[in-house]
């Protein structure tokens, strides 16, 4: 199971840390990003297998294929946004990490405008 191993690789970072934050406490840091790459790597396997099903997915939908490209990319800004944010919050930095937040928030909104239109053109042809 990929849970364990991820499981095992974060208490194996976290042990680091804190042996290593008591000599030099500005390496945790350094810990902590490796510990979140190798982590991303081993999600590499699961992330085939989920845009795999989501390919399929596209291939037989009839009706708002032009929305789902839409769904994508923001779920991966929603996901790139939190990684980045907790990984700034880790190195102390909640001020960018909040900065993080209204950007992801912020580019959401502009990716999601032309669904925000065809909503509107639909009520406007209902009404």
């Amino acid at each position: 199971m990929e849970i364990l191993k991820i499981a095992a690789l974060a208490l194996c970072a976290v042990m680091i840390i804190v042996l290593v934050k008591n000599y030099k406490p500005e390496f945790g840091i350094f810990v902590a990003i490796g510990c979140s790459v190798l982590i991303l790597y081993f999600l590499v396997d699961s992330l085939k297998y989920a845009f795999s099903y989501m390919s399929q997915l596209y291939d037989k939908l009839d009706y708002g294929k032009t929305y789902f490209p839409i769904i994508i990319k923001v779920l991966a800004i929603a996901y790139i946004t939190e990684f980045t944010s907790q990984l700034c919050k880790d190195a102390g930095e909640s001020s960018i990490a909040s900065k993080v937040e209204l950007a992801g928030k912020i580019i959401i909104f502009c990716v999601a405008i032309p669904v925000f239109i065809s909503i509107l053109n639909l009520v406007e042809q209902l009404l």
